[in-house]
């Protein structure tokens, strides 16, 4: 079941408000088009923010192996972890929308290392944080595309209203 914009808005709203330390995560490959929204929004956030909320937030480029920053997450000790990421969904291009923590097959073929479910598990049962993955419908996302002109539009809207949640 997909929740509604306001559903997503409201959930993630209510999580940045209740933690008191948060790590935003973006996750994603620059190469290949509309897969670089989650990096690109996570920047475009960290750029917004700077000087800003520094005890409170930390701003990580996951590119293609979020896991990798496992440790540093752990050492934070975040009570909210929140993952930006492409995600293809049944939406239109461009589409911002919360992607349920089941969505994800534990295995098989993913662009990441290791799958996000599992990532996220780990993050949850470990830290005792909480996780939310926040999706970007695609375009595209072929070697050497470029991005597309809707997903470009909601990374500047999505980090926009993220960062004036956590200035």
């Amino acid at each position: 079941m997909s929740r509604t914009k306001a559903d997503w808005k409201r959930l993630v709203r209510r999580e940045i408000q209740a933690s008191r330390k948060i790590v935003v995560l973006g996750v994603g490959n620059e190469a290949r088009g509309d897969d670089a929204a989650g990096l690109l929004c996570a920047e475009s956030i960290k750029k917004a923010t700077r000087g800003k909320a520094r005890s409170r937030l930390r701003v990580l480029l996951g590119r293609e192996a979020p896991e990798n920053w496992t440790g540093i997450i752990r050492k934070i000790g975040p009570g909210l972890v929140l993952i930006l990421d492409a995600a293809a969904g049944p939406y239109r291009p461009g589409t911002v929308f919360l992607v349920e923590k089941g969505a994800h097959a534990d295995e098989g073929v993913s662009t990441h290392k290791i799958s996000l479910a599992l990532f996220v598990r780990y993050l949850e049962e470990t830290i005792g944080c909480k996780t939310i993955i926040l999706g970007i419908q695609p375009e595209k996302n072929d070697f050497g595309s470029a991005l597309s002109p809707e997903v470009k539009k909601a990374v500047q809207k999505l980090s926009g209203y993220l960062a004036s949640l956590m200035a």
